[in-house]
């Protein structure tokens, strides 16, 4: 998973992709998407930092107006309000001396770019697949260069050998959800995680989690009917939570309402679960 997302531990080791595919991937796939409002706010919310260790600042608007303005904190604590244009500094500053009576607006949508998107998850794919191989670099060759992932490595890439590559998405849990930390068991913030799973079509999918939204994505090729044909047979479970054997949970109420999600993300629940539904494993 890319480090600009937050992930620390599970990256690729250095070799496994080449350093013209890495920077291609981060100027053409990864940066059109880091940048889009979308996962900016979500970001700079949950002060997730780039690979360099920097926060990217909320993007909103001045009210009734297209004029976009950052947020962001420094680092006294103090917000740190700007303007994205240059030119649009003095309506800033006049919304600031009249105290706001024209307030700025933030939000956090769930509407990514769709194609910026769909690279991205098949690229999170491929890398998903070479994660499982990269102890055995002779092994992660003749997989990678199977033909059965040319289509995918090409929309990656391109994005040109088909018009679309679609993908299954829907919020799984509200934003503020916590979960426990694997290794310090506190409760803590539950961000992203993803994994390859096989259907009943024997379709090999890849599920990513960030903050609360599910992406869902067919390898082999574009269509996310198989998908949408597990949920139906599976009540709507998520493959990266409940058949991993956690569950979601609320206490309280109003303001002091709480979601959590309970249980250990173990993925040989998921294995399990895939047996017992007869469900072929993921190259095992």
């Amino acid at each position: 998973m890319p480090e600009s997302l937050g992930s620390k531990k599970r990256t690729l080791p250095a070799g496994v992709v080449c350093d013209k595919c890495n920077n291609y991937f981060a100027r053409k796939v990864e940066q059109p998407l880091l940048n889009h409002s979308w996962m900016r706010n979500l970001r700079a919310w949950h002060q997730v930092p780039n690979k360099k260790g920097s926060y990217p600042s909320m993007v909103g608007l001045i009210a009734g107006s297209d004029v976009r303005v950052n947020w962001s904190c420094g680092e006294d604590g103090l917000p740190l309000i700007s303007t994205e244009r240059k030119n649009d500094n003095a309506e800033l500053a006049q919304v600031i001396s009249e105290g706001f009576e024209q307030p700025l607006i933030f939000t956090i949508e769930d509407d990514p770019p769709q194609k910026e998107m769909s690279r991205f998850l098949c690229k999170m794919a491929l890398e998903a697949v070479a994660e499982i191989f990269c102890n055995d670099l002779d092994q992660l060759d003749s997989i990678i260069d199977e033909p059965f992932f040319d289509n995918i490595r090409g929309y990656a890439r391109h994005g040109m050998n088909f018009k679309e590559w679609p993908y299954s998405q829907r919020r799984v849990f509200p934003i503020n959800t916590l979960m426990l930390h694997p290794e310090t068991k506190k409760w803590v913030q539950a961000g992203f995680g993803c994994s390859l799973f096989i259907n009943k079509r024997q379709e090999t999918l890849f599920a990513f989690i960030f903050y609360g939204v599910e992406f869902v994505i067919n390898v082999g090729g574009p269509s996310i009917a198989g998908y949408q044909e597990w949920l139906k047979i599976h009540n709507g479970i998520s493959p990266l939570i409940e058949r991993l054997g956690c569950r979601l949970t609320t206490d309280g109420e109003g303001k002091s309402k709480q979601h959590y999600l309970n249980g250990d993300f173990d993925f040989k629940v998921g294995l399990e679960f895939d047996k017992i539904h007869g469900y072929h494993q993921f190259l095992g």
